[in-house]
């Protein structure tokens, strides 16, 4: 019994420090309008952020439900064809690691990690991989409605947004 009651007590502080889980929103843009120019914090509802995002194709969108401190969030898009006897890819490769570091009533959610860009093919071979430092996210629920630009790769005009809102 008494192993148990230890076992109790070392999990106490972890279980008290652990966060709410939340929803982690990704997105990711590229520029089509050579003029278009990415902004740093896009205000609105979803709907006023894809708007505000004219000039701009999506190559992708993730919403991941019941994100916890320390989980790390994949996302892949790519096309892969044959090129004339060759492989071409065209795609994104992102590996984020989601903090909370809330305290008490006070939010705060950070998202970072690394994106791999990739467009190989129809005369291109790009390979970037871009480092995005840990940035703070907004939180939807305590009342801004809004997406933080993380990184943007000026080489091949692609950049990433994210937001954080509550899970259900």
């Amino acid at each position: 019994m008494l192993k148990y009651v230890l076992g109790l007590l070392l999990l106490l502080p972890h279980l008290a420090t652990a966060g709410e889980a939340r929803n982690v929103n990704f997105a990711a843009f590229q520029k089509v309008d050579k003029d278009f120019e990415f902004e740093a914090v896009v205000e609105g509802k979803f709907s006023d952020f894809i708007t505000a995002m004219r000039g701009s194709q999506i190559l992708a969108l993730a919403h991941t439900a019941g994100a916890i401190d320390g989980d790390v969030i994949t996302l892949q898009t790519s096309v892969l064809r044959d090129e004339s006897g060759n492989l071409g890819d065209f795609g994104i490769d992102c590996q984020l690691s989601f903090k909370d570091e809330s305290v008490g009533t006070d939010p705060s959610y950070l998202l970072g990690g690394l994106c791999k860009i990739i467009q190989v093919g129809r005369g291109k071979n790009v390979r970037e991989t871009l480092f995005i430092p840990h940035t703070n996210i907004p939180d939807t629920s305590q009342g801004f409605d809004g997406w933080f630009m993380l990184d943007e790769d000026e080489k091949t005009g692609i950049a990433f947004y994210a937001n954080v809102s509550v899970s259900d």
